[in-house]
Protein backbone atom coordinates (compact mmCIF):
# COMPACT_ATOMS: atom_id res chain seq x y z
CA UNK A 1 0.00 0.00 0.00
CA UNK A 2 2.80 2.41 0.92
CA UNK A 3 4.55 1.79 -2.41
CA UNK A 4 1.32 2.51 -4.33
CA UNK A 5 0.84 5.64 -2.24
CA UNK A 6 4.33 6.93 -3.04
CA UNK A 7 3.99 6.14 -6.75
CA UNK A 8 0.58 7.85 -6.85
CA UNK A 9 2.02 10.92 -5.12
CA UNK A 10 4.86 11.16 -7.60
CA UNK A 11 2.57 10.63 -10.60
CA UNK A 12 0.03 13.22 -9.44
CA UNK A 13 2.75 15.74 -8.59
CA UNK A 14 4.40 15.31 -12.00
CA UNK A 15 1.07 15.70 -13.83
CA UNK A 16 0.14 18.77 -11.81
CA UNK A 17 3.56 20.34 -12.26
CA UNK A 18 3.27 19.72 -16.00
CA UNK A 19 -0.16 21.38 -16.07
CA UNK A 20 1.19 24.31 -14.03
CA UNK A 21 3.78 24.90 -16.75
CA UNK A 22 1.16 24.50 -19.50
CA UNK A 23 -1.12 26.92 -17.65
CA UNK A 24 1.67 29.50 -17.45
CA UNK A 25 2.39 29.09 -21.17
CA UNK A 26 -1.30 29.52 -22.08
CA UNK A 27 -1.56 32.54 -19.75
CA UNK A 28 1.53 34.13 -21.32
CA UNK A 29 0.19 33.49 -24.83
CA UNK A 30 -3.15 35.06 -23.92
CA UNK A 31 -1.48 38.18 -22.54
CA UNK A 32 0.77 38.35 -25.61
CA UNK A 33 -2.22 38.12 -27.97
CA UNK A 34 -4.09 40.88 -26.12
CA UNK A 35 -1.07 43.20 -25.87
CA UNK A 36 0.47 42.66 -29.33
CA UNK A 37 -1.29 40.09 -31.51
CA UNK A 38 0.68 41.07 -34.61
CA UNK A 39 4.05 40.05 -33.17
CA UNK A 40 2.41 36.88 -31.80
CA UNK A 41 1.28 35.89 -35.30
CA UNK A 42 4.72 36.70 -36.72
CA UNK A 43 6.34 34.41 -34.15
CA UNK A 44 3.73 31.70 -34.76
CA UNK A 45 4.40 31.85 -38.49
CA UNK A 46 8.16 31.61 -37.86
CA UNK A 47 7.75 28.31 -36.01
CA UNK A 48 5.08 26.90 -38.33
CA UNK A 49 4.47 26.41 -42.03
CA UNK A 50 1.80 29.12 -42.19
CA UNK A 51 2.45 32.35 -44.04
CA UNK A 52 2.78 35.34 -41.71
CA UNK A 53 0.92 37.66 -44.09
CA UNK A 54 -2.16 35.44 -43.91
CA UNK A 55 -2.02 35.19 -40.12
CA UNK A 56 -1.54 38.92 -39.71
CA UNK A 57 -4.85 39.55 -41.46
CA UNK A 58 -6.51 38.58 -38.19
CA UNK A 59 -4.28 40.68 -35.93
CA UNK A 60 -6.04 43.12 -33.58
CA UNK A 61 -9.52 41.89 -34.57
CA UNK A 62 -12.24 41.53 -31.92
CA UNK A 63 -12.27 37.75 -32.36
CA UNK A 64 -8.53 37.49 -31.69
CA UNK A 65 -8.76 39.77 -28.64
CA UNK A 66 -11.66 37.67 -27.30
CA UNK A 67 -9.63 34.51 -27.92
CA UNK A 68 -6.76 36.10 -25.98
CA UNK A 69 -9.09 36.75 -23.06
CA UNK A 70 -10.24 33.13 -23.12
CA UNK A 71 -6.61 31.95 -23.10
CA UNK A 72 -5.89 34.18 -20.09
CA UNK A 73 -8.88 32.69 -18.24
CA UNK A 74 -7.96 29.09 -19.07
CA UNK A 75 -4.29 29.62 -18.20
CA UNK A 76 -5.14 31.24 -14.86
CA UNK A 77 -7.54 28.45 -13.85
CA UNK A 78 -5.06 25.74 -14.87
CA UNK A 79 -2.24 27.41 -12.96
CA UNK A 80 -4.17 27.98 -9.71
CA UNK A 81 -5.92 24.60 -9.69
CA UNK A 82 -2.76 22.60 -10.29
CA UNK A 83 -0.82 24.66 -7.74
CA UNK A 84 -3.46 23.51 -5.24
CA UNK A 85 -2.92 19.94 -6.47
CA UNK A 86 0.86 20.14 -6.07
CA UNK A 87 0.52 21.69 -2.62
CA UNK A 88 -1.95 19.03 -1.55
CA UNK A 89 0.33 16.22 -2.74
CA UNK A 90 3.47 17.58 -1.07
CA UNK A 91 1.74 18.38 2.24
CA UNK A 92 -0.54 15.30 2.10
CA UNK A 93 -3.37 17.65 3.05
CA UNK A 94 -6.74 15.96 2.63
CA UNK A 95 -8.66 19.23 2.39
CA UNK A 96 -6.55 20.50 -0.50
CA UNK A 97 -6.73 17.17 -2.31
CA UNK A 98 -10.52 17.03 -1.86
CA UNK A 99 -10.81 20.60 -3.17
CA UNK A 100 -8.57 19.73 -6.11
CA UNK A 101 -10.48 16.55 -7.02
CA UNK A 102 -13.83 18.36 -6.68
CA UNK A 103 -12.80 21.15 -9.05
CA UNK A 104 -11.26 18.64 -11.48
CA UNK A 105 -14.49 16.61 -11.42
CA UNK A 106 -16.47 19.79 -12.11
CA UNK A 107 -14.20 20.69 -15.06
CA UNK A 108 -14.46 17.13 -16.40
CA UNK A 109 -18.27 17.22 -16.17
CA UNK A 110 -18.40 20.65 -17.85
CA UNK A 111 -16.13 19.40 -20.64
CA UNK A 112 -18.31 16.35 -21.29
CA UNK A 113 -21.47 18.49 -21.15
CA UNK A 114 -19.93 20.99 -23.56
CA UNK A 115 -19.05 18.26 -26.05
CA UNK A 116 -22.57 16.80 -25.85
CA UNK A 117 -24.20 20.21 -26.31
CA UNK A 118 -21.82 21.02 -29.16
CA UNK A 119 -23.15 18.09 -31.15
CA UNK A 120 -26.74 18.04 -29.84
CA UNK A 121 -27.32 21.74 -30.50
CA UNK A 122 -25.12 22.00 -33.58
CA UNK A 123 -28.04 23.20 -35.69
CA UNK A 124 -28.84 26.00 -33.22
CA UNK A 125 -25.34 27.42 -32.76
CA UNK A 126 -24.42 26.98 -36.42
CA UNK A 127 -27.51 28.98 -37.41
CA UNK A 128 -26.70 31.66 -34.83
CA UNK A 129 -23.08 31.91 -35.98
CA UNK A 130 -24.14 32.00 -39.63
CA UNK A 131 -26.64 34.78 -38.92
CA UNK A 132 -24.08 36.87 -37.01
CA UNK A 133 -21.35 36.41 -39.61
CA UNK A 134 -23.78 37.19 -42.44
CA UNK A 135 -24.79 40.44 -40.75
CA UNK A 136 -21.16 41.45 -40.17
CA UNK A 137 -20.39 40.56 -43.77
CA UNK A 138 -23.24 42.68 -45.13
CA UNK A 139 -22.37 45.79 -43.11
CA UNK A 140 -18.56 45.63 -43.34
CA UNK A 141 -17.33 43.81 -46.45
CA UNK A 142 -16.35 46.07 -49.36
CA UNK A 143 -13.74 43.89 -51.03
CA UNK A 144 -10.04 44.50 -51.54
CA UNK A 145 -8.92 43.36 -54.97
CA UNK A 146 -9.63 45.99 -57.60
CA UNK A 147 -10.95 48.47 -55.04
CA UNK A 148 -7.78 49.68 -53.38
CA UNK A 149 -9.01 53.23 -52.82
CA UNK A 150 -11.89 51.85 -50.76
CA UNK A 151 -10.48 49.00 -48.73
CA UNK A 152 -6.73 48.73 -49.18
CA UNK A 153 -6.25 48.71 -45.43
CA UNK A 154 -9.60 47.32 -44.30
CA UNK A 155 -8.79 44.28 -42.09
CA UNK A 156 -12.28 42.77 -42.24
CA UNK A 157 -12.42 42.80 -46.04
CA UNK A 158 -8.88 41.43 -46.22
CA UNK A 159 -9.82 38.60 -43.86
CA UNK A 160 -12.93 37.72 -45.89
CA UNK A 161 -10.96 37.85 -49.15
CA UNK A 162 -8.34 35.58 -47.56
CA UNK A 163 -11.06 33.07 -46.63
CA UNK A 164 -12.65 33.15 -50.11
CA UNK A 165 -9.32 32.78 -51.91
CA UNK A 166 -7.92 30.15 -49.53
CA UNK A 167 -11.03 27.96 -49.39
CA UNK A 168 -12.10 28.69 -53.00
CA UNK A 169 -15.55 29.91 -52.04
CA UNK A 170 -17.69 32.98 -52.73
CA UNK A 171 -19.81 34.84 -50.19
CA UNK A 172 -20.92 33.62 -46.80
CA UNK A 173 -23.93 31.80 -48.25
CA UNK A 174 -22.83 31.74 -51.90
CA UNK A 175 -22.47 34.13 -54.87
CA UNK A 176 -26.10 35.22 -54.45
CA UNK A 177 -24.97 37.26 -51.43
CA UNK A 178 -23.76 39.87 -53.93
CA UNK A 179 -27.04 40.16 -55.78
CA UNK A 180 -28.85 42.14 -53.08
CA UNK A 181 -28.07 45.07 -50.78
CA UNK A 182 -29.71 43.12 -47.97
CA UNK A 183 -26.86 40.58 -47.96
CA UNK A 184 -24.00 42.79 -49.20
CA UNK A 185 -24.93 46.34 -48.20
CA UNK A 186 -21.41 47.79 -47.82
CA UNK A 187 -20.15 46.14 -51.00
CA UNK A 188 -23.10 47.47 -53.00
CA UNK A 189 -22.53 51.02 -51.74
CA UNK A 190 -18.74 51.30 -51.69
CA UNK A 191 -17.05 48.20 -53.01
CA UNK A 192 -18.28 47.65 -56.55
CA UNK A 193 -15.19 49.04 -58.23
CA UNK A 194 -12.94 47.01 -60.51
CA UNK A 195 -10.31 48.40 -62.92
CA UNK A 196 -12.06 51.24 -64.80
CA UNK A 197 -15.55 49.94 -64.13
CA UNK A 198 -17.77 51.23 -61.36
CA UNK A 199 -21.19 50.62 -59.88
CA UNK A 200 -23.55 48.06 -61.39
CA UNK A 201 -20.98 46.94 -63.96
CA UNK A 202 -19.37 44.70 -61.32
CA UNK A 203 -21.27 41.54 -60.43
CA UNK A 204 -18.85 39.81 -58.05
CA UNK A 205 -15.78 40.67 -55.94
CA UNK A 206 -12.51 39.69 -57.57
CA UNK A 207 -11.83 37.34 -54.64
CA UNK A 208 -14.62 35.07 -55.94
CA UNK A 209 -12.79 34.48 -59.22
CA UNK A 210 -10.53 31.54 -59.98
CA UNK A 211 -6.77 32.05 -59.96
CA UNK A 212 -3.95 30.03 -61.42
CA UNK A 213 -1.86 30.85 -58.34
CA UNK A 214 -2.80 32.59 -55.08
CA UNK A 215 0.70 33.34 -53.78
CA UNK A 216 0.22 37.02 -54.67
CA UNK A 217 -2.35 37.36 -51.89
CA UNK A 218 -0.34 35.51 -49.27
CA UNK A 219 2.63 37.74 -50.12
CA UNK A 220 0.45 40.90 -49.92
CA UNK A 221 1.00 41.80 -53.58
CA UNK A 222 -2.68 42.61 -54.06
CA UNK A 223 -2.14 44.78 -57.15
CA UNK A 224 -0.84 41.74 -59.06
CA UNK A 225 -4.09 39.78 -58.87
CA UNK A 226 -4.93 40.30 -62.56
CA UNK A 227 -1.76 38.45 -63.57
CA UNK A 228 -3.10 35.30 -61.95
CA UNK A 229 -6.83 35.53 -62.76
CA UNK A 230 -8.03 32.79 -65.12
CA UNK A 231 -10.45 35.18 -66.80
CA UNK A 232 -9.87 38.96 -66.36
CA UNK A 233 -13.55 39.62 -67.16
CA UNK A 234 -14.73 37.50 -64.25
CA UNK A 235 -15.78 40.30 -61.83
CA UNK A 236 -17.60 42.35 -64.50
CA UNK A 237 -19.31 39.51 -66.37
CA UNK A 238 -18.86 36.33 -64.35
CA UNK A 239 -18.28 33.37 -66.66
CA UNK A 240 -17.61 29.88 -65.35
CA UNK A 241 -14.26 30.93 -63.87
CA UNK A 242 -15.60 31.81 -60.42
CA UNK A 243 -16.38 29.80 -57.31
CA UNK A 244 -20.02 29.13 -56.48
CA UNK A 245 -19.49 27.36 -53.16
CA UNK A 246 -20.62 29.15 -50.00
CA UNK A 247 -17.86 29.85 -47.50
CA UNK A 248 -20.02 28.71 -44.59
CA UNK A 249 -20.17 25.23 -46.14
CA UNK A 250 -16.37 25.06 -46.05
CA UNK A 251 -16.26 25.16 -42.23
CA UNK A 252 -17.20 21.46 -41.86
CA UNK A 253 -14.63 20.66 -44.55
CA UNK A 254 -11.91 22.47 -42.60
CA UNK A 255 -12.96 20.68 -39.39
CA UNK A 256 -12.98 17.34 -41.20
CA UNK A 257 -9.42 17.94 -42.40
CA UNK A 258 -8.29 18.56 -38.82
CA UNK A 259 -10.57 16.15 -36.96
CA UNK A 260 -7.83 13.66 -36.03
CA UNK A 261 -5.70 16.08 -33.96
CA UNK A 262 -8.86 17.63 -32.47
CA UNK A 263 -10.27 14.25 -31.38
CA UNK A 264 -6.90 12.93 -30.15
CA UNK A 265 -6.22 16.08 -28.13
CA UNK A 266 -9.70 15.98 -26.55
CA UNK A 267 -9.38 12.29 -25.62
CA UNK A 268 -5.91 12.81 -24.11
CA UNK A 269 -7.07 15.79 -22.04
CA UNK A 270 -10.13 13.92 -20.74
CA UNK A 271 -8.02 10.84 -19.93
CA UNK A 272 -5.48 12.91 -18.00
CA UNK A 273 -8.28 14.63 -16.08
CA UNK A 274 -9.68 11.23 -15.08
CA UNK A 275 -6.23 10.00 -14.03
CA UNK A 276 -5.69 13.10 -11.88
CA UNK A 277 -9.11 12.72 -10.25
CA UNK A 278 -8.51 9.01 -9.58
CA UNK A 279 -5.06 9.59 -8.07
CA UNK A 280 -6.32 12.44 -5.88
CA UNK A 281 -9.24 10.36 -4.56
CA UNK A 282 -6.91 7.41 -3.89
CA UNK A 283 -4.53 9.64 -1.89
CA UNK A 284 -7.43 11.10 0.11
CA UNK A 285 -8.72 7.62 1.00
CA UNK A 286 -5.28 6.34 2.04
CA UNK A 287 -4.46 9.45 4.09
CA UNK A 288 -7.83 9.22 5.87
CA UNK A 289 -7.26 5.53 6.61
CA UNK A 290 -3.84 6.25 8.09
CA UNK A 291 -5.24 9.12 10.13
CA UNK A 292 -7.97 6.84 11.50
CA UNK A 293 -5.41 4.18 12.41
CA UNK A 294 -3.26 6.81 14.11
CA UNK A 295 -6.05 8.10 16.32
CA UNK A 296 -7.93 4.87 16.89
Amino acid sequence: MKACFVISKIALFVLNFLFVLIGLIILAQGIWVVVDSRSFFETLAFFSKMDSSVLELYADTEFVLAAGGVLIGIGTIMFLLNIIGCWGVVSEHRGLLITYSAFMSFIFAITILGIILLFALSGVWQAAVNSTVSQLFSTNYVGTLGAHEVSAYDPFSLAIDAVMITFKCCGINGPDDFSSSATAKAWMLNGRKFKDLTGDAVALPAACCRYTNTSFFANQRYNEFLNYMENPNCPAKPPSEFYNTSCVSMIPVALEMNKVPIVVTTVIVLALELVCIGLAVFLVVVIKRWDDELYY
